[in-house]
């Protein structure tokens, strides 16, 4: 019985929701009155710049989003590598089917300077790139927090990424790798606010061969931090109590300087009376030495038994 009713209300509130929006569709061209395929189609609310939606425009240079909240002022932004900005407000009624006229977008000149936000969702050649100003975090949010926000990327309760169906394999950090063991050290330790860009690519590594079938590479995170922190020391510490006199605190401390970046991440658990359990895991990458080109330390877990007096 619970079962049924809980299936009427997932019924009734998806057929409310139905009912309050609407769709918009259209086609991007360029200058030259083109298709623009690979364009960036954003939807953000106009309230806060929320990102709701996002979507790439086909060979034909068309976009369509269903489902959009109805009697809510929104914007519609686009964006393309080789052309300028485009942004306009938009408004749909309820279940309104809204057909724009084609977008045109201008070229940029070689001798121009054009100074403007970066959008919220963009291609830039192969990479697909997040602005993270457009997606809010609570205080001292880790990156895992931030990535769930992303529109295309889904997080596992374990901390598996995956984009588009198929499991995110790396986590870099400024285009270098962080802790290559574990991609989780990165996205629950590193704190949202470090982070000014989210970029997702295929990873062809080091080749510069042409791939046939780029659908079966590696996908790759890059995390981009903003400038303030690309030189710089950071960390955070926590602490936690549990029942049965468990407790656990940890840490992770960062240093960027120039080519050199030394990581070193603590994990204590404690249960009084039976098991101390230390973990520390150390990362050092110097990419102008090649003698600690990629150094990963992992100490064995020290086990000490304590016997209660």
């Amino acid at each position: 019985m619970k079962l049924y009713l809980i299936v009427l209300l997932c019924l009734f509130f998806n057929y409310a929701f139905s009912q309050n929006s609407g769709s918009l569709s259209g086609t991007v061209v360029d200058q030259d009155n083109k298709p623009l395929e690979k364009a960036t189609v954003s939807i953000l609310m106009q309230q806060d710049s929320a990102v709701l939606s996002y979507s790439l425009s086909n060979g034909k240079g068309e976009f369509n989003f269903v489902k959009l909240p109805a009697n809510k002022k929104l914007i519609l932004y686009i964006s393309h590598i080789n052309s300028n900005n485009h942004h306009q407000d938009i408004v749909l009624a309820v279940e309104e089917k809204k057909q724009l006229d084609t977008i045109k977008l201008g070229g940029k000149l070689l001798d121009e300077v054009v100074i403007s936000v970066a959008p919220p969702v963009r291609m830039n050649k192969d990479t697909l790139e997040y602005n993270t100003d457009f997606f809010k975090t609570r205080p001292n949010a880790n990156a895992e927090e931030l990535l769930k926000q992303l529109p295309g990327l889904q997080i596992n309760m374990d901390g598996t990424i995956y984009y588009q169906g198929k499991e995110v394999s790396q986590v870099k950090v400024n285009g270098k790798d962080f802790f290559a063991t574990d991609l989780r050290i990165a996205t629950r330790n590193l704190d949202a606010s470090l982070i000014k860009t989210v970029q997702v690519y295929r990873d062809k590594g080091e080749s510069k061969k042409i791939v046939e079938d780029e659908e079966k590479l590696p996908i790759t995170i890059n995390l981009k931090f903003k400038k303030d922190f690309l030189k710089a020391s950071f960390g955070k510490l926590y602490g936690s109590a549990g029942t049965r006199d468990r407790y656990e605190a940890g840490g992770l401390f960062n240093t960027f300087r120039d080519t050199l970046q030394v990581s070193l991440s603590v994990l204590v658990i404690i249960s009084i009376g039976k098991v101390s359990t230390i973990m520390n895991l150390i990362n050092m990458v110097d990419w102008e030495d090649p003698k600690i080109m990629g150094l990963t330390i992992l100490a064995d877990e020290i086990i000490m038994e304590k016997q209660m007096i």
